[in-house]
């Protein structure tokens, strides 16, 4: 009965497009922007999407929810976590992303991603800024009925600053083209992120990118957020393939930041939440 359980589950996911290690979009703020983050990252999430920006996230954790498409089965739980090393050593990142498929009580599929990320600056002067990062992806990947499997993948990314208002983010997803599987090795994502981030003033930002997954379209971001007041940010977004539609908020009191981050899709809509702090 668990075998059935599991296939259909599986066959489910397939034909909703969540692949194996799929792009969950583990950030509420980078939902909330449609998704357009690489050129932007500045917080503990940056672990997952640009390891460059950790040099710029100071010292801070992030923990998220959210069920994908609104699937009370299909649970997406983040942590993310900052730290800026000493005597200019660079900024350490470390996260863990879990991505659950519990049906009956029974925990069909379980996707983890131990990641440990390093950003360091090779350039800073009065016009321009360049940081570069790299992370160590471990990949454990659980099936019920068939066992388990690990993967280790390597994303490297920069991040530019010019002229203090304009950010360009350049990433490479798993580029040591991992895969999970002994007799049916299935190779993992591989992805390029290019984009380009404008802050026409202070507290806004606007952001345009482009992403390229292995055997796919290209997809195209789009995302801006505004402070409104001290404590209130409000963002929104759309993304193509397919297309979609995005909007959020944050809340910033005391240290403690709450996100919130929603998307539409051609299956269900997705609400996405987290909790930070910066010490």
């Amino acid at each position: 009965m668990k075998k059935i359980l599991t296939v259909l589950c599986l066959v489910f996911l397939v034909v909703n497009l969540a692949a194996i290690f799929d792009d969950y979009e583990p950030s509420a703020r980078a939902r909330a922007m449609g998704g357009a983050y690489y050129s932007v990252s500045d917080d503990a999430n940056a672990v997952f999407y640009n390891p460059a920006g950790l040099n710029s996230s100071a010292n801070n954790i992030i923990i998220g929810y959210s069920k994908i498409f609104d699937n009370d089965f299909q649970v997406l739980n983040t942590v993310a976590l900052s730290m800026q090393l000493p005597r200019k050593l660079g900024t350490l990142g470390i996260g863990l992303q879990s991505m659950d498929v519990d049906f009956l009580d029974v925990s069909i599929l379980s996707e983890k991603i131990y990641a440990l990320s390093h950003s360091f600056n090779i350039l800073n002067d009065i016009h321009s800024n360049l940081d570069i990062g790299y992370t160590f992806n471990m990949y454990h990947l659980s099936i019920d009925g068939f066992g388990e499997q690990p993967a280790f993948g390597i994303n490297l990314g920069a991040l530019a600053t010019v002229h203090q208002r304009t950010q360009i983010g350049f990433t490479i997803t798993n580029l040591n083209n991992p895969s999970v599987g002994e007799d049916n090795a299935h190779d993992l994502p591989q992805k390029m992120s290019i984009g380009i981030s404008y802050h026409p003033y202070t507290d806004v930002i606007t952001s345009l990118e482009l992403k390229k997954t292995m055997n796919s379209k290209t997809e195209i971001h789009a995302g801006a957020e505004a402070k409104i007041v001290e404590m209130l940010t409000l963002r929104c977004g759309v993304r193509s393939e397919p297309t979609s539609y995005s909007m959020g908020a944050r809340f910033d009191m005391y240290n403690i930041v709450v996100d919130y981050g929603f998307n539409t899709h051609t299956i269900d809509s997705t609400h996405h939440f987290s909790i930070g702090y910066k010490f």
